[in-house]
């Protein structure tokens, strides 16, 4: 036998290198994550409920704003959210019901916020003048005091509507203008000032509102009330002590 056919058998194949510890695990799991991605958690009963009454919500208070409280219409209110008519029936059964909850809904809405607002104008640095007139501006103007406005204006139907949400309506409202009573007089106005300058506000911003409807100049508007937070500034400090005129 030459030596070169011994130097051939004498070459074993050599073995695999042995993986350390753990790499075998660890390439099998790499394996496993990609070839089966994770999946979002399936939404419960409850939340597919919440998302679709807040998408039939959230139509009706479009739809009313683009074609008032007449010309609101269920089905044009399902097509816009993007269900059923029946779904839309089993959430609310009735015109009614669905306005109702609708005013439910942005009077909460408007509730939170504007608590927010007040409590964010409290602290340090914070502008309470600014924030109230921010606040009216943004309930005058906004989807809430519209709807209520439409209602008010159209037939003796909307009686049983109107008597079903005026209180928690004026519990709202009243709560609301309490905080910023309270805002005002804890950033050093006097009481009885800062129950004018509210009064005056919310009178002054609700006929902006008004004037809207027949003057749609929104720059006008925003200007008017920059004038108006410098008359209230003004009267502030002819108005009120020393100390007062400092923190204001």
């Amino acid at each position: 036998m030459s030596n070169s056919d011994k130097s051939t058998r004498n070459k074993r194949p050599r073995p695999d290198p042995v993986p350390p510890p753990g790499s075998r695990q660890t390439l099998r799991s790499r394996r496993q994550h990609t070839a089966e991605p994770k999946q979002a958690p399936r939404r419960t009963q409850a939340e597919r409920t919440e998302t679709t009454r807040k998408l039939l919500l959230e139509a009706a208070v479009k739809l009313i704003r683009k074609n008032g409280f007449g010309g609101l219409r269920t089905v044009e209110v399902a097509d816009e959210a993007g269900v059923s008519r029946g779904a839309l029936m089993h959430h609310f059964p009735s015109k009614h019901e669905l306005v109702v909850a609708v005013l439910t809904y942005v009077n909460e809405v408007t509730f939170t916020k504007s608590t927010r607002r007040a409590q964010l104008a409290r602290h340090d640095g914070g502008d309470p003048i600014a924030g109230v007139v921010k606040d009216a501006h943004d309930f005058f103007f906004g989807d809430y005091f519209f709807i209520e406005l439409a209602i008010a204006m159209s037939d003796d139907s909307t009686r049983r509507l109107r008597l079903e949400t005026q209180q928690f309506v004026r519990q709202t409202r009243f709560s609301i203008e309490a905080t910023w009573l309270d805002t005002l007089i804890s950033s050093g106005v006097p009481e009885q000032l800062a129950k004018d300058v509210l009064a005056l506000t919310l009178s002054v911003v609700r006929g902006f509102s008004v004037r809207m409807l027949i003057e749609n100049d929104p720059e006008h508007f925003s200007r008017l009330l920059e004038v108006w937070q410098k008359i209230i500034r003004q009267h502030i400090q002819d108005s009120s002590p020393t100390r007062t005129k400092r923190r204001t």
